[in-house]
């Protein structure tokens, strides 16, 4: 009898803890096969799918969404930019809708004059005055290559909504005068397609991390996945980090031993970086799925 009642015991006190583990996976939004989550999940067939792609990158940004007939290029890795070249070629990418700029520094915007001349783009959405103060040198370069092969150029604002389909994309940006760096005037993309999100915040850094945050009543950023402000070389806000609560952050980089990939790894969130392989992301609008793409 004494054996039966510990054993009843046992099974009390393990039930509670196998139903949380059910009703976390339940309330998961990733299924992380890079982590070995369900690694035979897949959609259905039929699926309609928001995809978004990171080239193995580090130290500069580049992005490509795909959704339908519709593509994007956020970015363009400076000097890295064959590496994107490659990853375009890969995914039978022969022409964009948009390249986006985020803001006009190499690791940003250079590139585009090489990639977009061999991939067209319908236009190049931009956040800053070309004749802007400030950023590299090389945006001088690279608009007037892109004036040359006739790409549109236009300026986006913040609350302005880019046309893609049945996804969602949202600008944000801060241009406050007091706010120092280009960085932290980064043009911002907050993606939804259905109940999924995924924010990218170009290089913002302290002062407009904080910005934000001090809007939380008022601004609605949060995100299941995050592309991590400035790669990853410092932590993020706390008021900013909660702000958006992410699930998954990726980090445009190559080295696991930042301040902000440390960080990210003290407060138990998953963390990605890019210079490991190229990521894809894709959802149905329920779920994200994350896998690394093979070469």
């Amino acid at each position: 009898m004494k054996q039966i009642l510990a054993l009843c015991l046992l099974l009390a006190l393990l039930i509670p803890a196998f139903a949380a583990v059910s009703i976390a996976e339940e309330n998961s939004a990733i299924i992380n096969k890079v982590r070995g989550d369900q690694p035979d999940f897949a959609f259905p067939e039929d699926a309609k799918l928001l995809e978004v792609f990171f080239p193995p990158v580090y130290g500069c940004d580049a992005a490509i969404v795909r959704y339908g007939d519709y593509t994007m290029l956020i970015d363009c890795a400076g000097n890295q930019w064959k590496t994107v070249r490659k990853a375009l070629d890969q995914l039978g990418v022969t022409e964009l809708d948009y390249a986006v700029n985020s803001h006009p520094d190499a690791d940003h915007i250079g590139g585009f004059d090489h990639v977009l001349a061999e991939v067209p783009a319908g236009e190049f959405l931009l956040g800053f005055p070309e004749d802007h103060d400030s950023g590299d040198a090389v945006r001088f370069e690279v608009y007037e290559a892109l004036h040359a092969l006739n790409i549109p150029f236009r300026r986006v604002q913040d609350g302005e909504a880019v046309d893609f389909g049945d996804v969602k994309i949202t600008v944000h940006q801060r241009t406050d005068e007091h706010l120092p760096r280009v960085n932290n005037k980064s043009v911002m993309l907050m993606i939804e397609y259905g109940e999924r999100r995924i924010l990218f915040t170009g290089d913002i850094q302290k002062d407009t991390q904080l910005l934000l945050a001090g809007e939380s009543e008022t601004l609605d950023l949060r995100a299941d996945v995050l592309k991590h402000p400035h790669h990853g070389y410092e932590p993020m806000q706390e008021g900013f980090l909660e702000m958006v609560s992410p699930e998954l952050v990726v980090c445009t980089l190559g080295d696991k031993n930042t301040d902000g990939v440390k960080y990210l790894k003290d407060e138990k969130i998953s963390t990605l970086l890019t210079a490991s392989g190229m990521l894809r992301l894709a959802t149905d609008g329920n779920v994200w799925t994350v896998e690394r793409i093979k070469k």
